[in-house]
């Protein structure tokens, strides 16, 4: 079975606290597994990586992950929580798409879309993608993009903005997507939100072997930037790590991870034999 795409959030060594506070007020969570530097939480069935990576990048509205409540009453415990030191970009309040949603950035710039669906088939967690800026006009094109590149991918429904300024007539003004069978939204705006994509949200891709890896190295940095570690760039500027699902696993092993970890670190796309010749020497 092929792993789920999972996100990544990169903190300034507050990857610990935002594990607690996302595990308090998410229902169905847990934190999965514990390193130094990184903590894996579950939320709602996704596994999410959250990353002490340092000052450097920190996440924005271009992702955000479209959460859905199963009741009014857990709408309003979740931003209460988020409301604390956060910060609200869409009042809470009924549209109609939801009886009730709202847009909120969390103490550490999370940004997080609440609604309310009853719905049992609906997915908890999605995550969104706000093509504003520089990539206004790109929505379609990256439909296009992913739904090529990943398997058992496609467009599910696409609405399109019509009499709507500054937005042009035409352009995404919502779209779920499929991409290897997960559902993501992406949408675009010709408002000034002042965000770009960036390291501070990124996806992992699990490949089971070297062929994998090489294809989505190839695939998703056309036109894109290689950077090191299996992290890149795509055409769009949305980051992906493209990591070898035995990593996990070298990494577990006490009297192998440093050494694995010396030689990816050295890596731009990674090299799986390099790596484990490298933890066994």
């Amino acid at each position: 079975m092929t792993r789920r795409i999972t996100p990544c959030f990169w903190f300034d060594a507050q990857a610990k606290e935002a594990a607690e506070l996302y595990c308090s007020v998410f229902a169905d969570s847990k934190i999965t597994a514990r390193s130094p530097i990184v903590t894996e939480i579950s939320v709602a069935g996704q596994s999410i990586t959250l990353l002490d990576g340092g000052p450097k990048y920190k996440p924005n509205a271009s992702i955000s992950f479209y959460y859905n409540c199963e009741s009014t009453s857990d709408f309003d415990r979740i931003w209460n929580a988020f409301a604390k030191e956060g910060s609200v970009l869409i009042a809470a309040g009924k549209y109609p798409w939801s009886e009730k949603y709202g847009w909120i950035a969390d103490k550490f710039g999370v940004c997080w879309q609440l609604g309310v669906s009853k719905s049992k088939d609906a997915d908890r967690l999605i995550p969104c993608l706000m093509f504003s800026g520089d990539q206004y006009g790109n929505a379609d094109e990256a439909i296009a993009h992913y739904t090529k590149i990943f398997p058992n991918s496609k467009a599910d429904s696409i609405q399109r903005y019509k009499s709507e300024p500054p937005n042009s007539d035409g352009k995404v003004k919502h779209a779920e997507i499929l991409i290897n069978g997960q559902r993501f939204i992406l949408l675009e705006t010709a408002e000034a939100h002042g965000v770009e994509f960036n390291e501070g949200v990124s996806f992992t891709v699990h490949c089971e072997d070297q062929k994998q890896i090489d294809y989505y190295w190839d695939k998703l940095t056309e036109s894109g930037e290689e950077s090191m570690c299996g992290w890149l760039k795509d055409k769009f500027g949305v980051s992906w790590q493209i990591l070898p699902v035995m990593l996990g696993k070298l990494m577990s092993d006490p009297a192998k991870a440093g050494k694995a970890a010396k030689a990816f670190m050295s890596m731009r796309k990674l090299n799986i034999e390099q790596i484990v010749q490298a933890s066994i020497a």
